[in-house]
């Protein structure tokens, strides 16, 4: 699903990646942990094509990420669910809208679409909101509906970039617990976090089955 040998990345001279290499295989649920400016943004964006390797090779989804084109890029991020970690929302849409936009790129007919928004927007306690514009709401709400919108077209992998940083602990553990339930369906999850406790927290509030967890230190990753 995800396999990084030995990829590198640098922003001008500063080294960000040192050949790391790690693999995530299909309907597996992992945690990518390090430090905040340890690269776990940065790996994330190589992982859904924003950014290239300076070295190495990554496949996703089956797909060598060498091989993409800017006319085949946005085909293949349809099978991604993302969750920013500054949300990227549209400031100027409402609720309503902004979970409706991935649904509208994949051409879902409209009886279907409101059903769908609207019931993730029931799902993500946000009805209340639907009209509402993004600035309008608390910075939690953001965060829900960021994550709604990562996975309203049931993507085959998600990847969260620190998704539950500003969330309480009993959000935090209902967010990951949703990933969770998505995870056992056959989606595949990635979840960056600066908290090394967070995978284990989790796993023990949540009763689940073991987590595939990285650790992201000084350009390289380790299990």
């Amino acid at each position: 699903m995800i396999q990084l040998h030995e990829v590198s990345f640098s922003y001008n001279d500063l080294s960000v990646l040192e050949r790391a290499s790690f693999r995530l295989e299909r309907g597996e649920y992992g945690f990518l942990v390090g430090e905040s400016g340890a690269g776990k943004t940065t790996l994330l964006k190589l992982i859904y094509g924003a950014l290239i390797p300076s070295s190495g090779s990554l496949n996703v989804l089956g797909q060598s990420l060498a091989d993409l084109t800017p006319s085949t890029l946005p085909f293949f991020r349809r099978k991604i669910g993302i969750v920013f970690q500054d949300c990227n929302l549209v400031d100027t849409e409402t609720v309503e809208q902004n979970l409706a936009l991935p649904q509208k790129l994949i051409g879902t007919k409209i009886r279907i679409l409101r059903e769908n928004v609207d019931n993730l927007l029931h799902q993500m306690g946000l009805s209340h909101h639907k009209m509402s514009k993004p600035g309008q709401i608390s910075f939690n709400e953001r965060h829900r509906l960021a994550i709604a919108r990562a996975i309203i077209n049931s993507p085959l992998l998600i990847i969260a970039d620190q998704p539950t940083e500003p969330l309480d602990p009993k959000l935090t553990i209902e967010m990951l617990t949703l990933f969770d339930s998505l995870n056992f369906q056959g989606t595949t999850v990635l979840v960056a976090t600066s908290d090394p406790e967070l995978p284990e927290r989790f796993m023990s509030a949540n009763n689940t089955a073991p987590k595939r967890v990285f650790t992201l230190k000084d350009g390289c990753i380790s299990t």
